[in-house]
């Protein structure tokens, strides 16, 4: 059974298309390198100054592991703060 960390932020202080590359260039690389690693998707809604990141992971540990690494509150990146960190169970997907 596999397990997700979900992040959603309030990217309105970030540049699109900046933030875009750093999803692509620096976070996405980032995640790969993490223990039990399966895959992510990163969402953004820029026009909402909404983001969700979905790290999915093989076991509740690797997978809360990241979930507690990263508190609300948290500026991770310029113009993003954390507005949520929490773990689920992967239950289905295709």
């Amino acid at each position: 059974m596999a397990y997700a960390a979900l992040i959603t932020v309030d990217n309105s202080g970030e540049e699109p298309e900046a933030g875009r590359r750093g999803l692509r260039e620096e976070l996405t690389p980032a995640m790969r390198a993490l223990p039990g690693f399966q895959s992510s998707l990163f969402l953004t809604a820029y026009e909402r100054g909404a983001g969700l990141g979905v790290v999915v992971f093989e076991t509740l540990e690797h997978a809360a592991g990241l979930a507690n690494s990263i508190k609300v509150g948290t500026n991770i990146h310029p113009g993003v703060t954390v507005t949520a960190s929490e773990v689920m169970e992967v239950s289905a997907s295709a």
